[in-house]
């Protein structure tokens, strides 16, 4: 004989008591999943920008203090000896790679292909010791002279910050993507003073989608990113270069040709990325990094520009004060040093060295010019100024970020003419001639990883269940008594949730209401009347039943389409919670149900 579960009507979970539980915060949490707390949203991105830009000024400080005991100024490598030139990257790599050799792999990936990786395929939840990983090892590694940038870093600890509020607010996955996005705009802000590049950075390379919901708590982000940056060292632009403007048309040609050469190249740091990138899933961090840091430093010896950030390397490129061999030398050797550094893995950024060959192949071209066409010519700077945009542009597969990186950078809206000419030849031969989509898509494709989510998934990604779910529901158990079924239709749920012994389903309520009010057949009256205490199971009733998974109530409708896809699942009963259910067990917290029609619905609207 089967042994029935007792229940009694406190077992209840009704839509009314569910709601008069609800708290402030809750409400405020489903206003988020469904895009609607846009000034909550605005407050919590206010508070991400202040975070964030405190820890890029503590990275900074970290990245460049240390550096007074062994270089007499900043980023004065070129002063060392050779010993020390060659000693130094080859000492950190080694370093580096012990201590990334002792972290877990799970805990190696850094940057922004990392942050990528985490947007797309984890809706932006950051673990907290890759931040940690990337803060010490991105300052180690910009101290012993890697030629890597400090944006990648800065990008990586802008995003994990807004993922760390977000998962202490116990916010929806939706809101935590645009939160994700704040942390870079102010990053970028902060590690650059150019808090409008920084908006355009995170919706045009990272978001890849430009929303009015998305903008705003980006904005305010990276406002307040740029402010820190200003407290903490300055208002002054980046770099002090005299204004200047285009003298002739006749200079476009060599624009142009400058332009193709940048494609080029960034076309070939792109490919030798496909090459080494997939070597960081085979090969240990300490071989990895020690060849990076042994070519960095044999190549030093003869170029020590190419060492650290560069930034010293770059100004003098702008102000005309580098030959024409010296130029091509950085360039050629930058190069090298750049891709092997990022493409096996030391824990840096490509922003800054991709400004470093722009400028020196702008620098290049303007005393070609200047042989060409007499001193009727634009200064070195805005050629260096140009070639800058073009190659972060063509390299980033970012042309708008890249322009107005450069305006903010420099305060000269004469570059906007010549650089939006050099910018579009330079994506056109990237994208075109190379069939290159920018380094960081094609990272994550060399990983393989997916970098490119398609428009439905951006589209359910911006919604949270909480917004769209069946909140109509009560839960119960497999049996019940006559009685309590009536009390519980009383409640008018549209779905039972039944917790049985093995499964858990979604019943109609409406199948349970057809039959109680179903009339007896012929000599089943008198049966009926003496099993009146008999109890009805729920999992035998005729009706339409489907089969229960759990799902976090801070997921997104892609996260809801995806569970239901592994599952096999006809529906989704959402956690109260904000975690996910670990036991598969009903119980009071299940504040509604997803059903796919929910997901089609919104898609169609």
């Amino acid at each position: 004989m089967r042994r029935r579960q007792q229940s009694s009507p406190e077992t209840f979970t009704s839509p009314l008591s569910q709601r008069r539980r609800s708290s402030l915060l809750e409400q405020a949490r489903v206003q988020l999943s469904s895009q609607q707390a846009l000034a909550l949203l605005v407050l919590f991105a206010l508070i991400i920008g202040i975070c964030a830009g405190l820890v890029v000024i503590g990275f900074r400080q970290l990245s460049e203090g240390p550096a007074i005991f062994y270089l007499p100024q900043l980023e004065d490598f070129e002063s060392l000896s050779p010993a020390w030139r060659f000693g130094l990257p080859v000492s950190g790599a080694l370093v580096l790679g012990l201590f990334f050799h002792w972290v877990a792999p799970s805990g190696r990936p850094t940057g922004v292909v990392h942050v990528l990786d985490r947007l797309h395929n984890h809706q932006g939840r950051m673990p907290t010791k890759n931040a940690v990983l990337q803060f010490f090892g991105g300052a180690l590694a910009l101290l012993s002279g890697q030629s890597i940038g400090r944006e990648g870093p800065s990008v990586h600890l802008g995003a994990a910050t807004g993922s760390w509020i977000a998962k202490r607010f116990r916010l929806p996955d939706n809101s935590a993507r645009t939160l994700l996005a704040c942390g870079v705009a102010a990053a970028i802000a902060a590690s650059f003073n150019t808090p409008l590049a920084g908006v355009i950075f995170a919706m045009e390379v990272v978001m890849l989608e430009y929303t009015v919901a998305g903008f705003l708590p980006v904005m305010i982000a990276a406002v307040v990113g740029s402010a820190a940056t200003r407290l903490a060292f300055g208002h002054q632009a980046a770099f002090d270069v005299p204004a200047s403007q285009l003298e002739s048309l006749a200079e476009l040609p060599i624009l142009f040709v400058s332009a193709l050469l940048i494609g080029a190249l960034a076309s070939l740091f792109i490919i030798s990325q496909r090459r080494l990138v997939p070597l960081q899933q085979k090969h240990s961090p300490l071989l990895r990094f020690l060849v990076a840091g042994t070519g960095t430093g044999l190549l030093a010896l003869w170029v020590p520009e190419i060492l650290g950030a560069g930034y010293d390397t770059l100004e003098l490129a702008m102000l005309g004060q580098l030959s024409i061999a010296a130029l091509s030398a950085i360039v050629l050797a930058k190069l090298v040093a750049t891709a092997l550094a990022t493409g096996l893995g030391i824990p840096g950024g490509v922003i800054g060295p991709s400004l470093i060959l722009g400028a020196c192949i702008g620098g290049a071209a303007a005393h070609l010019a200047n042989l060409w066409l007499g001193a009727a010519t634009a200064s070195p700077g805005l050629y260096a100024m140009v070639g800058m945009a073009a190659m972060m542009a063509a390299l980033l597969n970012a042309p708008l970020a890249a322009l107005l990186t450069i305006l903010e950078l420099t305060y000269n809206p004469n570059v906007l003419f010549p650089a939006m000419m050099t910018i579009v030849i330079a994506c056109l031969v990237s994208r075109q001639l190379f069939g290159s989509d920018g380094i960081y898509q094609e990272s994550l494709r060399a990983l393989g990883k997916s970098g490119t989510p398609s428009w439905r998934a951006q589209m359910l990604s911006r919604v949270g269940v909480a917004s769209v779910m069946e909140r109509a529901v009560a839960i119960t158990p497999q049996f019940l008594e006559r009685a309590q079924a009536e009390r519980l239709i009383e409640q008018q749920p549209a779905w039972l949730l039944v917790g049985g012994e093995t499964t858990q389903q979604a019943l109609r309520t409406a199948d349970l209401a057809n039959f109680l009010q179903r009339p007896p057949k012929e000599g089943e009256g008198e049966r009926r009347e003496s099993k009146e205490d008999e109890k009805i199971d729920l999992m035998r009733l005729p009706g339409e039943r489907l089969q229960l998974a759990p799902l976090s109530w801070r997921a997104t409708l892609l996260e809801a389409q995806q569970q239901l896809e592994q599952q096999g699942a006809g529906a989704l009963y959402v956690g109260r919670d904000y975690d996910q259910d670990s036991t598969g067990i009903l119980n009071s917290d299940v504040a509604g149900i997803i059903l796919p029609q929910h997901i089609e619905h919104y898609y169609r609207q």
